[in-house]
C-alpha cells in the first residue's frame, strides 16, 4: 500500500461512502490520475467534478493535511466569494412561487410535500398532469434537483419550467401534449437546508448523493441509517412507477449516464447514450464541449460514485436516470439564470418526451403485483432481465424494436405478451397492453 493511502486510512478510518461526513472541502489543481485513485480508494473522501484543470475533494477533518503531505496545490472552496447570493429566492419564496403556479392552473398542477428536511423544511414535489387528482395509467417521469445544496441552478430552472407549463398549457401544443399524456413529477430542491447554508451537504453534514443504497448489494435497498431526505425520496420512489428521470447538478456542463459505481456497461448502454446525446445536442454549451465528447460522459469513466441516486434509481426501480450538470459555476449570478433556462429548455422538453419511447401493460384488476421478464427479440436478441411491478401496471423505456414480456402474477405464470416500441408513436395509443 502506498504511503499516501496509509495516511488517508489512518486519518479517516475507512468507511463507506454513505457515512462520509463533510467537514473540509478543497479544489485540487491539476489532474493526477494516481492521486485521484488513491483518494477514491480510501473510501472516506469524495471526489467530484474531475476535469483537465483539477477536481473537488470532500472529507472529514485532516483532509488538508493529507493534501499538503502530497505537495498538492489546493485551495479551500469555502473561501470562494459567491457573489450576488442575496439575489436568490429563499426556501419560503420558492414555496410561494410553487403555490402560485398551482393556483394559476390547479387542473394540471398539484403541489405536495413528501416529507421534511433535517430542519423541518418541506420537500416539495409538483405533480403535473391533465387529470392531476387522478392516478392515471400513463408513463411516469420525474426531475429532481439540488441534492447538493450549493448547486443551485437546477432549482431555479425547474421552478421556471413549472411556471411556464402553468402559464402556457392549452396554448403551447408541445407542452400540452406532454402534460395530457404523461404523469410528471418535479422536485426543485431535495436539500433545502444545504441551499440555505450555501453548502453541498445537508444540515447533518452528509452528501445526499453518496447516501443511497449501492447497487453492489442487491439486498441492501433499505432506508435504515439513511439521511432523512434520502429516506423520503426512497419512499416516494417506491410508491410510484417512474420509468425515466434526471437529477440536476452544477459544477460543469455535461450529461452523465450510468453506471456511476462500476465500469460494467448498463444493459441499455447504447440507448442511454442516445438519450444523453439528445439532451446535449439541444444545449449549445454541451454540444460544443471540449472537455466531454458530444457533451456526455459515462459516470464511472469520469469518476466512480458509490451510493448515488442515478444508479440506485436505475438498478432497483427500472427508472432509467441520468445526471445533468447545468453550469460551471455552482452558484452563478442570479442574472444568468434566464440564459441557463434558455440553454436547457428544449433539452428538458426533449428528455421528458422520451418517456413515451417504451411499452408496458396494465391489469384491469386493481392491486396486482408480480414480476415481468423482458427480452428484446428484434432487431437484436437481448435479455434485459426481470423487473418487479405493483399497482397493476408496468412500463419500461426501451429502444425501438420487438420485445417479449413474460409476466408472473403472485408467483403464478400469467402469459407472454409481444410488444413493439416505436419512437414515432409518441403521444399515441398503444403504449400499454391491457390484461383482464
Amino acid at each position: 500500500m502506498k504511503k499516501s493511502l496509509v495516511s488517508i486510512a489512518v486519518l479517516f478510518s475507512l468507511s463507506s461512502y454513505a457515512s462520509v461526513k463533510i467537514e473540509e472541502e478543497f479544489y485540487v489543481m491539476g489532474q493526477n490520475p494516481e492521486v485521484i485513485k488513491d483518494l477514491a480508494q480510501a473510501g472516506s473522501v469524495e471526489i467530484d467534478h474531475v476535469t483537465s484543470e483539477g477536481f473537488e475533494v470532500y472529507g472529514p477533518k485532516g483532509l488538508s493535511k493529507v493534501l499538503s503531505e502530497r505537495s498538492l496545490p489546493f485551495f479551500d472552496m469555502k473561501s470562494i466569494l459567491k457573489s450576488a447570493l442575496a439575489d436568490y429566492p429563499s426556501h419560503e419564496e420558492i414555496t410561494r412561487k410553487l403555490k402560485a403556479a398551482e393556483a394559476k392552473n390547479p387542473k394540471i398542477m398539484k403541489l405536495f410535500s413528501i416529507g421534511k428536511s433535517v430542519t423541518g423544511k418541506d420537500l416539495w414535489v409538483m405533480k403535473i398532469s391533465d387529470n392531476v387528482n387522478t392516478d392515471e395509467v400513463e408513463p411516469e417521469f420525474k426531475y429532481i434537483s439540488s441534492m447538493h445544496g450549493d448547486e443551485i441552478t437546477g432549482r431555479e430552472l425547474t421552478v421556471k419550467f413549472i411556471e411556464e407549463i402553468a402559464q402556457t398549457y392549452g396554448t403551447n401544443q408541445e407542452l400540452t401534449d406532454l402534460v395530457d399524456n404523461t404523469e410528471i413529477y418535479i422536485m426543485p430542491s431535495m436539500n433545502p437546508d444545504g441551499s440555505e447554508r450555501k453548502q453541498r451537504a445537508n444540515a447533518n453534514g452528509y452528501d445526499l448523493n453518496r447516501n443511497f443504497p449501492d447497487i453492489s448489494n442487491r439486498n441492501g435497498n433499505t432506508i435504515t441509517g439513511r439521511q432523512i431526505e434520502n429516506q423520503h425520496v426512497m419512499k416516494f420512489q417506491a410508491s410510484r412507477q417512474f420509468s425515466l428521470s434526471a437529477n440536476f447538478h452544477g459544477g460543469t456542463i455535461v450529461v452523465n449516464y450510468p453506471w456511476d459505481s462500476t465500469y460494467d456497461r448498463h444493459p441499455l448502454d447504447g440507448f442511454i447514450k442516445e438519450l444523453s446525446l439528445g439532451y446535449a445536442e439541444l444545449n449549445p454549451e454541451m454540444r460544443s464541449s471540449r472537455e466531454f465528447a458530444g457533451g456526455i460522459t459515462n459516470g464511472a469513466d469520469w469518476y466512480v460514485v458509490k451510493g448515488g441516486m442515478q444508479d440506485w434509481s436505475s438498478f432497483f426501480y427500472n427508472d432509467l436516470q441520468v445526471t445533468v450538470e447545468l453550469s460551471h459555476a455552482k452558484w452563478p449570478r442570479y442574472d444568468d439564470i434566464p440564459g441557463f433556462y434558455q440553454s436547457n429548455r428544449e433539452s428538458m422538453i426533449y428528455f421528458m418526451k422520451q418517456i413515451h419511447r417504451g411499452a408496458g401493460f396494465k391489469f384491469n384488476r386493481p392491486g396486482v403485483a408480480g414480476t415481468v421478464h423482458v427480452k428484446q427479440t428484434s432487431p437484436v436478441a437481448k435479455d434485459l432481465g426481470s423487473f418487479a411491478f405493483n399497482s397493476s401496471e408496468f412500463f419500461k423505456v426501451m429502444p425501438e424494436g420487438q420485445y417479449s414480456f413474460s409476466i408472473t402474477e403472485n408467483n403464478k405464470s400469467v402469459r407472454n405478451l409481444e410488444v413493439t416500441v416505436d419512437k414515432d408513436r409518441i403521444f399515441k395509443d398503444g403504449n400499454y397492453l391491457v390484461i383482464d
